[in-house]
């Protein structure tokens, strides 16, 4: 039990903080001696929720913290109706309620509709005692409702920066995949010669066979080069991104992030330059990107084609677009195609977000 009571947040006990006020009453005689138990069993209840998982007992300490607040707010003082916000923070940090359905909040709703038409129908209450308790219902109720779009947007900001770690984790795997399958085809393959070819030189020099051991030092001189020519070659690659590889990450990352995505590729990439196909597949990175984490898509739609001019490439997305469309939407696409001649277009800002690139059309030497 002391363990369980450790682990409550402590704004949770903050809000004890204002049981100060009934218990001062109860000492300075304002209200009967036999509230002080009535008052400890609020705490009770009050902590109960936080801790206690059956069900049986989660409803019996909510049903009592709704007659105490109402009842006291009734029989005792209007001002009691300030405590039902101790009831908005169990609503949201302890039931975690995020819509209309939980009913919990339905019995919170109507112990304040019993409550108003209590004192509406009350002749001994001052008239102005249920306008008072409606304005601090509905203060509660914004309160409330508030805290709930804050946790949400909480929940929101985690589970994108959740995708995000997974996306990132999914571009370093296949990274990191292809690496070692480019180095395991060209440099096994190398090493495995280069051990055979070593062997049979050293027993070539063993039987005194010296020409033939030095031609095949001469081979393993070869082979040596040629791996080292492979090796730049795979240094070059990771430089050089193929727009067919990237267009692959991309759909990974979008289907990982539940972006159903349709890629329409009519380009020939062998007749565009290594420069042209590499801007080409990071602006598709960049702009899937720019779908999962700003624009929150559930469909997108990349096509790239040749023009008689060159190649374009168009991006729609059916998340929440752009306000307003300035020079400083997507800076770093726009410096990235500028370089080669290219533009960046909005023709569509939202229902569906379309976004034109062209780049003027190079042949490949």
């Amino acid at each position: 039990m002391i363990e369980k009571l450790k682990h409550i947040h402590h704004m949770f006990y903050v809000g004890l903080i204002f049981m100060a006020f009934p218990f001062a009453s109860i000492f300075l005689g304002q209200i009967p001696w036999w509230h002080f138990f009535l008052a400890i069993f609020f705490m009770i209840s009050y902590l109960g929720i936080l801790i206690t998982e059956n069900k049986k007992l989660t409803w019996l300490f909510w049903i009592y913290l709704l007659l105490y607040i109402a009842g006291n707010t009734f029989f005792v003082g209007t001002s009691f109706c300030w405590f039902y916000y101790y009831l908005s923070n169990i609503l949201i940090y302890r039931f975690g309620i995020r819509d209309f359905r939980s009913p919990f909040l339905w019995t919170a709703v109507g112990s304040l509709l019993i409550l108003f038409g209590a004192l509406l129908f009350n002749r001994e209450m001052r008239e102005n005692d249920w306008l008072f308790v409606l304005i601090v219902s509905l203060f509660i109720a914004v309160m409330t409702f508030s805290m709930v779009r804050m946790e949400m947007m909480e929940e929101l900001k985690a589970d994108h920066a959740k995708q995000n770690a997974q996306i990132n984790l999914l571009l370093a795997e296949n990274e990191r995949h292809r690496i070692g399958r480019d180095l395991h085809d060209s440099l096994g393959h190398t090493f495995a010669m280069l051990s055979v070819k070593a062997d049979l030189a050293d027993q070539f020099l063993a039987l005194g066979q010296v020409e033939k051991a030095q031609e095949q030092v001469q081979e393993i001189q070869a082979i040596s080069q040629e791996s080292m020519h492979q090796v730049r070659e795979i240094v070059e690659n990771l430089k050089q991104r193929t727009l067919a590889r990237e267009l692959e990450t991309v759909k990974q990352m979008l289907e990982v992030a539940q972006v159903k995505v349709e890629i329409q590729n009519e380009l020939d990439t062998a007749s565009i330059s290594p420069i042209l196909e590499s801007a080409l597949a990071m602006v598709s990175l960049e702009l899937a990107t720019n779908m999962i984490k700003h624009a929150k898509a559930t469909q997108a739609l990349l096509s790239y084609r040749s023009t008689e001019t060159g190649v374009e490439m168009v991006a729609e997305d059916n998340g929440i677009g752009f306000d307003k469309v300035s020079d400083k939407d997507l800076h770093s696409i726009r410096e990235r195609i500028a370089l080669l001649g290219g533009e960046l277009e909005i023709s569509q800002q939202h229902k569906p977000t379309r976004i034109e690139i062209r780049i003027p059309y190079q042949e490949r030497k």
